[in-house]
């Protein structure tokens, strides 16, 4: 008998086989963590003179590669809509990272990597003076779907039609969407193949099938763009 199971993580980057896709637990990509992170990015702010974006509701996950040096590499946005609308907050994040020495590289079995991080950056709240222990992580809430993730779950489930497929052996795909501020799926995609095409559309089909709206993931009660990542696994 075929059984469906499936499991859901969030995540904020894409894996690549020489780049970790996230730092290892309780090692810190910054020196001083993210709150010290965030008082050199305010001091950057002040001490260049730079200016503050004229849409006051700018907000923009800025992701970069910390290599083993401490050097770093911007890492390219790939929906083309959030850089319209946040293109402002976008530029100032990479003017201002330039100018950061805490950068560092993560550690595996003793040896520096090089791994992809993330910053959530809302200028109108990094050019006012920052409150103690300041940190936008700290307030952030994650995505979530009407009625739960088993309901999402079973939802899936349902439209996985296993009959026409005959699997001699376990089969492990990954698919990955963006949850959009309004709680509106796109972007869906496989991360990783079954190796038939019949069925990976199948599972994209699947997934697109879910009408209900997701609540967005927010931080300080503001909407923002999130990652989701679907494994799934087919055995007999």
């Amino acid at each position: 008998m075929k059984k469906i199971v499936l499991f859901f993580v969030l995540t904020g980057g894409f894996f690549n086989a020489q780049i970790l896709e996230k730092y290892p637990k309780d090692q810190e990509d910054y020196e001083g963590g993210n709150i010290q992170f965030y008082k050199d990015f305010h001091r950057v702010l002040t001490e260049k003179n730079l200016k503050p974006c004229e849409d006051k509701n700018e907000m923009y996950s800025f992701k970069l590669v910390v290599y083993p040096d401490s050097t770093i590499k911007y890492v390219k946005e790939e929906n083309e809509e959030a850089l319209e609308k946040n293109k402002c907050t976008h530029d100032l994040s990479r003017e201002v990272a330039k100018h950061l020495k805490g950068w560092k590289p993560a550690e595996v079995d003793g040896q520096k990597v090089a791994s992809q991080t993330s910053f959530w950056i809302i200028p109108d709240e990094l050019f006012k003076e920052l409150p103690e222990g300041y940190d936008p992580a700290k307030d952030y809430k994650i995505t979530e779907y009407e009625g739960g993730i088993n309901n999402f779950r079973k939802k899936v489930a349902k439209s996985v039609d296993l009959s026409k497929f005959n699997f001699k052996s376990t089969v492990r795909i990954h698919v990955k969407f963006i949850i959009n501020t309004d709680g509106e799926m796109s972007d869906i995609k496989l991360e990783e193949s079954s190796g038939l095409k019949e069925f990976d559309d199948m599972i994209i089909e699947s997934v697109a099938k879910v009408k209900n709206k997701w609540t967005p993931a927010n931080i300080h009660g503001r909407p923002v763009r999130s990652q989701f990542r679907l494994p799934l696994t087919i055995s007999l």
